[in-house]
Order: C-alpha cells, then sequence, then structure tokens
C-alpha cells in the first residue's frame, strides 16, 4: 500500500513538468531568410495564426511575403482537423484556399555609342487563386520544446510541393521563440520569430 501512494505522489509532483499536447490557438509573425530563391536572395516576412474550434476542428492562415529581384506574396486560409495520436503528438490536415503572386524583375545593361552604358529593366507577373492541401505532425518534447514537420501541395497555375520543419522552444508562459526551416518550390529558406500560444 506505501509504495502506490508513494508512486502516486511522485506522479501528482511531477505533473507540472510534464508536457501537454501542441496548442492550435496561437498567432507567429517572424523574419524569412531564402538565400538562393531561384538563383537570387529573398527577404521578408512570415505571419500566421491558427484558432481552435473544439478539440479537434481548426481555422488556420498565413501570409508570407518576400522581395529581391523576385518578389512572392502567398496568402493562405482554411480548416483543419487534428487526431491526438497520444496526449503529446498530433497528426493533422487540412484545406485552404491559396493565393500567390510572383513578381520578377529582369534588368540589362546595354552599351551605347560613346561609352555610355543604360539599364533596361522589365517587369513580369503572375499571380493564381487555387485550393491546397496542408498536413503535419507536431509532438510536444517536454514543456519547454515543441517540434513539428509538415507539407503542403498547391494546385493551379502556380503548383508546387512544400516542407518545413518547425521548433518552438517556450521563453514565457505563452511566448516561444520560433525557429523554422521552408523548401519553398525547391528553394530552401530559414524563419525565425515569436508565437503566441492562447
Amino acid at each position: 500500500m506505501s509504495s502506490r501512494f508513494f508512486v502516486a505522489l511522485l506522479a501528482v509532483l511531477a505533473m507540472p513538468v510534464w508536457a501537454q499536447g501542441p496548442s492550435f490557438s496561437y498567432a507567429e509573425a517572424g523574419l524569412a531568410l531564402y538565400p538562393n530563391f531561384e538563383s537570387e536572395p529573398l527577404l521578408g516576412a512570415q505571419v500566421r495564426g491558427s484558432q481552435a474550434l473544439n478539440t479537434q476542428w481548426f481555422m488556420f492562415g498565413g501570409l508570407k511575403a518576400l522581395t529581391g529581384d523576385i518578389d512572392v506574396t502567398a496568402l493562405h486560409g482554411g480548416g483543419g482537423y487534428r487526431y491526438s495520436v497520444d496526449h503529446r503528438t498530433d497528426v493533422w490536415g487540412g484545406l485552404t484556399l491559396e493565393y500567390q503572386d510572383i513578381e520578377v524583375e529582369r534588368c540589362r545593361s546595354v552599351m551605347r555609342p560613346g561609352s555610355n552604358f543604360v539599364r533596361s529593366c522589365t517587369s513580369v507577373s503572375s499571380d493564381d487563386t487555387a485550393p491546397g492541401l496542408r498536413g503535419g505532425i507536431r509532438r510536444q518534447l517536454h514543456r519547454d520544446l515543441e517540434i513539428g514537420a509538415s507539407a503542403r501541395y498547391i494546385t493551379g497555375d502556380l503548383d508546387y510541393l512544400g516542407f518545413t520543419g518547425t521548433a518552438r522552444y517556450r521563453w514565457q508562459p505563452n511566448v516561444s521563440v520560433l525557429a523554422e526551416a521552408d523548401y519553398y518550390d525547391g528553394n530552401f529558406g530559414v524563419i525565425g520569430g515569436l508565437s503566441l500560444r492562447f
């Protein structure tokens, strides 16, 4: 009897250290760097959020804006479903509506008679709105660290397949430091920022 009491007491005392499952109610913002996006360095920002509707269903969306010789704007919003594998691990999937706009500026210098260079630039833009499919897995390793991986397939004229690896380290009770590696249509990027859980 005393050993059962001792085990129960240890379990109660250890509860604050145990990890809870990942939250699907959060807002995030960060800086994004893609050092070689179609052979051009791009810098920009990413914001996204999610709101749990109940224990399984949630809404989510985000915006990524990158700039350089190529300007990329990617906006998505939709709904998803989460399935708890255990008390610390969730798999999720969702359908989205995706808007993408890509603008490319091409410049060339032409030598004119008299050794004068003239720079000529043209801009080409393409945008599309199409459905997308996103999904992934999130695991709370312990109270302060969550890791995850996700994939996205975007259809339409600007269709692509992307992958993301994410880590969130708790800095304050509801604020985590966000670090992310992203593979966007064949282009590698990194994102760093903050995640606010509510």
